[in-house]
């Protein structure tokens, strides 16, 4: 092979060997031969990708600004469109309203006097969503997100989110005359006191 150069010759850009231009053309057939969802992913996927972002963005205006986390937002859209058949339309519709009105924040949105009744409760939906971390009424709830919901930001460096009990005796003092012993009987505080049946 010879390797000399004309002088002035611009080098070549670094040679791509054979074998990586056969393996590429090899990927792409195959991503074409298999309708593109095996390489680049589905429509529907690509497109519900689209969406969650859509609504990732929206819910932080909402909320007010504050970062989200992605995976949450698109199990909070999935949850309330299951609990809302038309809920879709509606985000649609507010995402068309929000653009519109170019409010900088949340509280300037909701003080125009052309927010519609059906875009509040959009807006309602989704904030109570993501502070809560419930969706649903009083009959039907689904739990979609519990120390993540919003709710507990505002003291989440002072206050650990409350879950389970932190062990024996961690509420506090224990009772006199209770038993740690499962299936006790409990005894009587004053020895002195009969049992009266």
């Amino acid at each position: 092979m010879n390797t000399s150069r004309e002088p002035g010759a611009v080098a070549p850009p670094s040679a791509v060997s054979r074998r990586a231009v056969l393996y590429s053309a090899i990927a792409a057939g195959t991503a074409l031969a298999l309708g593109g969802s095996a390489v680049f992913g589905s429509g529907e996927a690509l497109a519900a990708e689209v969406e969650s972002t859509e609504f990732l963005r929206l819910s932080e205006f909402l909320t007010g600004g504050k970062p989200l986390l992605a995976k949450l937002a698109t199990r909070y859209r999935a949850t309330l469109a299951k609990f809302d058949p038309k809920f879709a339309e509606s985000v649609a519709a507010l995402q068309a309203y929000v653009a519109q009105a170019k409010a900088a924040n949340i509280d300037e949105l909701l003080a125009r006097p052309d927010l519609s009744e059906p875009l509040k409760k959009s807006i309602t939906q989704i904030v109570s969503a993501w502070y809560l971390g419930i969706v649903g009424d009083d009959k039907h709830v689904e739990l979609v997100a519990y120390a993540d919901a919003l709710m507990y930001r505002p003291t989440n460096d002072v206050i650990v989110v409350p879950s389970y009990g932190g062990g024996p005796d961690s509420w506090g003092e224990k009772p006199a005359g209770i038993s740690t012993t499962p299936n006790a009987v409990l005894k009587p505080a004053n020895p002195q006191e009969k049992k009266t049946s």
